[in-house]
């Protein structure tokens, strides 16, 4: 029994580790990209059982007002997630926009910015997978240089 407690450490201790590299990368962005003055960073760790599964999710959302008091906004959603199955996980490293109405012309509302995953793999490997595609993404140059390519 003393070997499975060992094993929930590690893996929360490395899920914790990823949330807070996260959080790193997405105040990064939030110095080195002009938002304008009516944005919005919130992170938050997200556990949530589906079915036979649990799902534990660190989210960076920012929100960028686009109108008054955020009457209409864009969201761009930095996430890494890990489904824990019975026999195999899943994982992946995210980073998404919802334009909101300000998608206007283009039509596209909803956009993938970045994204790494895998499915079917045992939880070693999806932890180690995980930390690379957190690393992956912390070395990113110009992690938002899709959304400004649309002109957004």
């Amino acid at each position: 029994m003393m070997q499975v407690q060992q094993g929930v450490v590690s893996t929360l201790a490395s899920l914790g580790k990823f949330h807070e590299e996260l959080t790193e990368f997405s105040r990064r962005i939030l110095r080195e990209y002009d938002f304008g003055s009516d944005v919005e960073l919130v992170h938050q760790i997200l556990v949530e059982p589906i079915e036979k599964s649990v799902e534990f999710t660190s989210l960076h959302r920012f929100t960028v007002s686009v109108g008054l008091d955020f009457a209409d906004c864009k969201e761009i959603e930095i996430a890494a997630s890990i489904l824990i199955g019975e026999s195999s996980c899943a994982t992946a490293v995210e980073i998404r926009a919802d334009l909101g109405e300000a998608a206007g012309e283009l039509g596209e509302r909803k956009l993938a910015l970045y994204e790494e995953m895998v499915d079917g793999i045992e939880l070693s490997a999806a932890i180690g997978f995980l930390g690379k595609a957190v690393r992956n993404l912390g070395n990113l140059a110009d992690p938002l240089k899709a959304l400004a390519e649309r002109h957004v």
